[in-house]
């Protein structure tokens, strides 16, 4: 009877360890999710105030009119020019970097000016660089992407 007694204990004991370890892992798993619901409102809140808070029309069309201005020559051309191109399409960048293709940046450069609607030669003025240049990095993206000359490069990203 007392190995009866003593092997139902032992059964108990562990059976009280295993339903407390189960517990606690319950709890961690809670712990997470809770933590990452959080982090997930921390970006809505974010993605909102930047909505509210973003660039009025007005600013807008002064920053594209200055953007088309703009030769882009040299490094500080650029960082100026891509300030200015974030207050026009404040997460296009982002979504270039982020995407499948690993663009490079001369890519996303050409990219950032064909999201102006800029023509081959007002792109090759302003990075100063041939018609010749622009047209093989348009090839090499349309190679890249696997479409033809018919589909514009912008529509299909978006």
């Amino acid at each position: 009877m007392k190995k009866i007694y003593c092997i139902l204990f032992i059964i108990t004991l562990i059976l009280g360890v295993i339903i407390v370890l189960f517990l606690k892992y319950k709890k961690r798993l809670l712990e997470l999710e809770n933590k990452v619901l959080l982090q997930e409102k921390e970006q809505i809140k974010t993605a909102l105030h930047e909505l509210k808070n973003g660039p009025s029309d007005e600013e807008r069309i002064k920053a594209k009119q200055e953007i088309i201005k703009l030769k882009i020559l040299i490094d500080d051309d650029w960082i100026r020019f891509r300030d200015k191109f974030e207050l026009l399409y404040p997460n296009f960048l982002n979504t270039l970097t982020a995407s499948e293709y690993h663009f490079t940046k001369s890519e996303k450069r050409f990219l950032m000016l064909k999201k102006l609607n800029l023509e081959t030669k007002e792109i090759a003025n302003m990075v100063g660089v041939s018609n010749d240049s622009v047209l093989k990095t348009q090839y090499r993206l349309r190679k890249k992407l696997a479409i033809d000359k018919t589909t514009d490069i912008i529509n299909f990203l978006e």
